[in-house]
């Protein structure tokens, strides 16, 4: 075709991210007049463009390539926003409320998500990884309901909240485990059993050191720097030294064979002490509206259509476990520790499954089809666009049925 002929791969790779961009842009409004979470437009986007690479062929390596990198800076700028709306010390003086909650949901939706994956035909690696995604909530999805209720300050909102910051580090944390053992486990023959203990070992030692390390310059080498760039630099370039020391703790993080998501969660941790500063930058809106989108138009991209044909069986089996995983595990300990008759909507609203559980499929998927079935990972996206679609309708009703009282106040960060 001619078209082909005069197209350059520069010239293609600009049209396709300009245009997805420009896309990303109207889905994301489209999205937010029929309650929909914008993500559900860009894995359309990637998947329109995987579609239509079946009739033009305009997904060339080169395009490819650039599209990767693309996902993997806008894992980072996902991973660094968790990270960022996280407060260590705040957690820490929550932990006894909200742990119970916490442990009893990570391993009850752990262990539906990993016996959904072998009932549905996975095999015991690719099972784990489903186990360990579906342990991680979305709780950004459910928020504009409490938002437009008035009681996302009361006690029972703030349990809600301290809870998925609690599923989302965990999360992050047993991918970094689970990433580390897979080639261990996926070697063939025989399990050394004593060897994945050793590398477990090793991985939560090198982890707790990467921890200390980042502690350290977040509680003496921040403030200053942040004093620093107040007084002698404007935004954007304020802005731009922030967003390279972050992406080079990222760096740092696959480096070590942490993974980037790892190390950008690590990195907003060191800047959570005042994310306001941050996050109310215009430059680091536009940097964050800009990239986030690839990542999920990406996860379209990887999506084999042939597959998901396939994986709607798969993918009904782990809906029931995501979904019976989160409500059981969350609203049973909720009885105990939660305000009274709040224990259903706080169970509701740890359903979703977005970004960190994405992240973990997307992660685990580099290791090839034996870690991540294309079923797999087309079952995993049907369940992220379905509990996300769904979810917050159902928190709604739910909370226009129950109380708004507005309870304590969550401090203001």
């Amino acid at each position: 075709m001619a078209w082909e002929a005069n197209a350059t791969p520069d010239a293609l790779l600009v049209l396709l991210v300009g245009g997805a961009t420009l896309l990303a842009v109207v889905l994301r409004h489209l999205c937010e007049r029929i309650k929909l979470p914008p993500l559900v437009g860009y894995i359309l986007i990637g998947l329109g463009l995987r579609l239509t690479d079946g009739i033009l062929p305009i997904l060339q390596p080169s395009v490819m390539a650039a599209f990767e990198l693309l996902a993997a800076l806008g894992l980072v700028a996902l991973l660094f926003r968790v990270g960022l709306g996280s407060d260590p010390y705040r957690l820490l003086e929550k932990l006894p409320g909200a742990s119970l909650i916490w442990a009893v949901s990570v391993i009850v939706s752990g262990m539906a998500g990993y016996y959904a994956a072998r009932w549905a035909g996975f095999d015991a690696v690719p099972a784990l990884v489903a186990g360990v995604a579906l342990t991680a909530t979305s709780i950004g999805v459910s928020l504009p309901p409490w938002q437009a209720a008035g009681v996302l300050r009361s006690e029972r909102g703030s349990l809600v909240l301290d809870v998925a910051e609690l599923d989302d580090i965990s999360g992050v944390v047993l991918m970094a485990l689970l990433l580390s053992l897979i080639p261990t486990v996926t070697a063939g023959g025989a399990i050394d059993w004593g060897g994945v203990g050793m590398t477990t070992v090793s991985i939560l030692a090198s982890l707790a050191a990467f921890t200390a390390a980042c502690w350290l310059f977040a509680h003496w080498l921040e403030p200053p720097l942040a004093r620093f760039l107040a007084t002698r630099e404007r935004s954007p370039a304020r802005m731009l030294i922030v967003v390279a020391i972050g992406s080079l703790i990222a760096a740092l993080a696959g480096i070590l064979g942490f993974s980037l998501a790892v190390g950008a969660l690590f990195a907003g941790l060191v800047f959570s002490k005042a994310p306001r500063r941050v996050r109310q930058d215009r430059a680091y809106i536009v940097l964050y509206d800009f990239l986030a989108p690839f990542f999920f138009i990406g996860i379209g991209l990887k999506l084999e259509p042939a597959a998901l044909t396939g994986a709607l069986g798969a993918g009904g089996i782990l809906l029931i476990a995501a979904v019976a995983g989160k409500l059981i595990g969350t609203a049973l300990p909720a009885l105990w520790t939660a305000p009274k008759g709040s224990a259903l909507v706080i169970g509701m609203s740890m359903v979703p499954r977005a970004e960190i559980a994405m992240v973990v499929v997307d992660q685990a998927g580099r290791y090839g089809d034996d870690v991540v079935p294309p079923a797999l990972y087309g079952a995993m996206t049907l369940v992220t666009l379905v509990t996300c679609a769904v979810t917050p309708s159902a928190v709604q009703h739910m909370l226009k049925g129950g109380s708004t009282g507005r309870g304590q106040s969550r401090p203001a960060r």
